[in-house]
C-alpha cells in the first residue's frame, strides 16, 4: 500500500510540474532558514542540479541571470569577479593564450585601447604622469643609449618621494598642486641644465637626474629658461 501511494505521488508530481514548482517556490520563501541549511549541507548537489537546469534551459537561464543582475548589480559584479578569479587560478594558461590570440588578431583595437588608456591615466593619475614624463625626458637625453637602471632608481627615490621633494623646494608656489603638474601648469626643471652634463659619463648622468638637481618651475618660465 505504501509503495502504491509513493508511486501515485510521483506520478501526480510529474503531471503537475507547474503546480509543484509554485508550491516549492512559496514553501522556500516561507522557510528560508531550512532552505539555506539544506543548500549549505548539499552545496555540490545544488550546484549540479543548477548546472543541469541551466544546460537544459539556456534561454530561461539567461533571463534569470539578467533579472538577478538588474536586481542586485553590485553583488552580481562581486560574484562575477570571484568566479573569474577562481577560473583564472584554475586555468592560468587559457586567459594568457586567449589574450595573445586576441592581440594578434586585433592590433588596431589594441593600439586604440592603449592610447585611450594612457590618455585617461595621464589625465587622472599625477604619479603616473610624473613617472612617464621623467622616463620620456631621460630617454630623450640619452639619444638612443640604454639606461643603466630604471628611471626612478636613477632619480634616487619613489615617485611619491619625488613629489614630496619638489613640494619642499624654494621654487614651489602656493598655486602648484600635483593635479596641475604638466603642460599649462608647472614642470620639473633641472637646476643645472641637462646640457651642462656629459651624458656619456655614468656618474654625471646620475648627478644630472638626481632628485637634488630637480625643482618645480612654472611651465612658461621653464620654456623661456630653455637649456640654461
Amino acid at each position: 500500500m505504501k509503495r502504491n501511494r509513493k508511486e501515485y505521488n510521483k506520478q501526480w508530481c510529474l503531471k503537475n510540474k507547474e503546480h509543484m514548482k509554485e508550491y516549492r517556490k512559496e514553501w522556500n520563501l516561507k522557510n528560508p532558514e531550512y532552505y539555506r541549511k539544506y543548500r549549505a549541507e548539499n552545496l555540490e548537489k545544488v550546484r549540479e542540479a543548477t548546472r543541469k537546469w541551466a544546460a537544459a534551459n539556456p534561454e530561461k537561464n539567461r533571463e534569470a541571470q539578467r533579472k538577478w543582475r538588474a536586481k542586485d548589480p553590485e553583488k552580481a559584479r562581486e560574484t562575477n569577479t570571484k568566479k573569474n578569479r577562481i577560473w583564472r587560478a584554475n586555468n592560468p594558461e587559457k586567459p594568457r593564450a586567449s589574450n595573445i590570440k586576441y592581440r594578434a588578431n586585433n592590433p588596431e583595437k589594441i593600439k586604440i585601447f592603449r592610447r585611450k588608456w594612457k590618455k585617461n591615466k595621464r589625465e587622472t593619475d599625477p604619479n603616473w604622469r610624473l613617472t612617464e614624463n621623467m622616463r620620456s625626458a631621460m630617454n630623450g637625453a640619452l639619444k638612443g643609449q640604454r639606461k643603466a637602471a630604471s628611471t626612478m632608481k636613477i632619480i634616487g627615490c619613489t615617485v611619491e618621494e619625488l613629489f614630496e621633494n619638489l613640494e619642499s623646494c624654494s621654487t614651489w608656489e602656493p598655486w602648484m598642486t600635483r593635479e596641475n603638474y604638466g603642460r599649462g601648469g608647472w614642470d620639473v626643471d633641472h637646476i643645472i641644465a641637462i646640457s651642462k652634463w656629459d651624458r656619456n659619463c655614468p656618474l654625471q648622468f646620475i648627478l644630472c637626474w638626481d632628485k637634488s638637481n630637480l625643482q618645480p618651475m612654472e611651465h612658461i618660465a621653464n620654456i623661456k629658461k630653455g637649456a640654461r
